[in-house]
């Protein structure tokens, strides 16, 4: 049993026992003394750590997890020592050691090469795969690009997989030599001779190469770009200066004006009165008017920026460097005003709980007629649409948000649950909202009338009051929905998956399987002798009609 020691090699954990671990350390030391004084020692000592991460890497393996003193002398045997490379004026010490590390030889990888690149490397990489001259590479992609057309295309999609040779011991893979300590230290010193070199003979034909290169690739997009404006320019001017001022004045009549706002969708046509609306909603005229003034500016500058830009591409209008810092500045201000009043905002929202009125209706009928009552929504309108209603009468808000729902009940009894919903900053500020939300219906025998608004004191501002009417009917007993419902019904389930819309008009029985249609051709989970029966029943309403 030999002892074993964790170490990290290049980023990677191996287990390794002590006496190889000994012995490559000593290798290292030797390695780190032989390059103490290169200038790029720490970039060799970086890439033979790595090469030697890899070669023990692939010598482990499901059966053996640990690096033992065979697979270091192994590595030391393809790396090679530093004592078997001496200056050019004194002799190898260790001739059959040198020629056995010179004759391991690396796989080839596939890298981009960075040193001789006209845009990404990917056209010499292939050719230092391939071993083939550079020059053919690129007159492949010059003619697939020219008669073919793939040529761009593939060019990308290789720039983007093939990763770029950055290390020395990549760009040994790169070409297929040994990645050795000599083959490093060699590579190293020809980077450094080739840089010195370039900055001192070639670097202004380099540099203009290399810029007139990216500079065509950059002038091509400015010119496709610049034709494309040239012909479109005008018109997006004229949609973006239009769109621009619509918005401008619609933020400003609604966040800012008294009058009645109206907006077309395709809903129809939705309207309020912005001013009454808001006051509703905000806690103080102070938040309120941080609220708008925060709106104003989150909202208004980028449609600012977008009458800017109309009438740019039309007059050609001269900017200002420090006026788009100073409009940055502004609207992040604006954003923070807004943040500011929405977290305050989120408080008062924050608790939730509801009041439930339970009522229990005379067992012996068995059939239901329900209805609404039909009243308008008394006070001035402020909020209309297609679904909602908010008016405003002295001190009290009248909304609409009424729901009526059909659940099957659990026991023979049939009840209404009448539950009103109100949020606030705290649960006892929530529980009053609730308990203050007022809620007018009508139970008379088999006759119950609702109410299509709810209403609540003006001091309570809108907090989500809401109000929910739930009818829990029995097996065998019957409802008929009239048509003035059409408001308040709410996602009423049924066995036939009838629309609420569509609900209305008719009667309705609740059996095992749920609720049941009457009047409809096509009734499931009801028997011939089931159907007679139950259409033969007369409502005591209709008798009374």
């Amino acid at each position: 049993m030999n002892q074993t020691v964790t170490v990290n090699i290049s980023g990677i954990v191996f287990h390794i026992e002590v006496d190889a671990y000994e012995n490559l350390k000593k290798y290292l030391n030797k390695i780190k003394g032989y390059f103490k004084n290169a200038e790029e020692s720490e970039e060799i000592m970086t890439d033979i750590e790595a090469r030697i991460a890899e070669l023990f890497n692939e010598k482990i393996s499901s059966d053996n997890q640990v690096i033992n003193s065979k697979y270091v002398e192994e590595v030391i045997t393809i790396m090679g020592k530093p004592e078997q490379y001496i200056d050019e004026d004194e002799e190898p010490t260790v001739e059959k050691n040198y020629t056995s590390q010179r004759a391991y030889s690396s796989d080839k990888k596939l890298f981009r090469d960075p040193d001789d690149r006209m845009i990404g490397g990917v056209s010499a990489g292939i050719a230092a795969y391939f071993g083939v001259e550079t020059l053919w590479v690129r007159l492949f992609f010059v003619l697939s690009t020219l008669i073919w057309g793939f040529g761009p295309l593939v060019y990308l999609i290789l720039w983007v997989v093939m990763p770029e040779a950055k290390t020395a011991s990549d760009k040994l893979q790169m070409k297929g030599d040994p990645v050795n300590i000599d083959n490093l230290s060699k590579t190293f010193k020809e980077e450094a001779d080739r840089v010195s070199d370039h900055l001192k003979n070639n670097g202004k034909q380099y540099g203009k190469k290399a810029e007139f290169a990216v500079g065509a690739v950059f002038n091509f997009i400015g010119q496709l770009l610049k034709g494309v404006f040239n012909v479109f320019g005008k018109m997006f001017g004229v949609i973006f200066l239009i769109a621009g001022t619509f918005l401008f004045v619609g933020m400003l009549g609604m966040l800012i004006g008294s009058e009645t706002i109206f907006s077309i969708t395709t809903d129809g046509i939705f309207s309020f009165k912005s001013s009454e609306f808001f006051n509703l909603i905000f806690i103080s005229e102070d938040q309120f008017h941080i609220a708008i003034i925060g709106a104003v500016i989150t909202i208004g500058l980028p449609i600012i920026l977008l009458i800017y830009a109309g009438a740019n591409l039309l007059f050609k209008v001269k900017t200002y460097p420090g006026v788009s810092i100073g409009l940055l500045v502004l609207w992040v201000i604006g954003v923070f005003m807004c943040a500011m009043v929405g977290i305050r905002m989120g408080t008062e929202l924050s608790n939730y709980d509801e009041i439930v009125e339970v009522v229990e209706l005379d067992n012996s009928i068995s059939d239901y007629y329900i209805e609404a009552n039909g009243m308008e929504m008394p006070g001035e309108g402020i909020l209309e649409d297609r679904y909602s209603s908010i008016s405003l009468d002295g001190d009290s808000i009248y909304m609409n948000d009424v729901r009526f729902y059909i659940k099957k009940s659990l026991s023979d009894s049939i009840e209404v649950k009448i539950i009103k919903d109100g949020n606030g900053k705290s649960i006892k500020n929530a529980i009053n909202n609730a308990k203050m939300t007022n809620y007018n219906y009508e139970l008379n025998d088999s006759l119950i009338v609702l109410s299509n608004y709810l209403s609540t004191p003006k001091e309570n501002k809108i907090r989500g009051q809401q109000v929910k009417f739930k009818l829990y009917l029995p097996v065998g007993k019957s409802v008929y929905l009239d048509r003035s419902l059409k408001y308040v019904i709410h996602n009423v389930k049924n066995v036939t998956d009838t629309w609420d819309p569509e609900m209305l008009g008719k009667r309705w029985v609740m059996l095992e399987e749920g609720l049941t249609c009457l009047d409809c051709n096509d009734i499931e989970g009801v028997t011939t002798t089931q159907l007679d029966s139950i259409k033969a029943f007369v409502p005591q309403i209709e008798k009374d009609k």
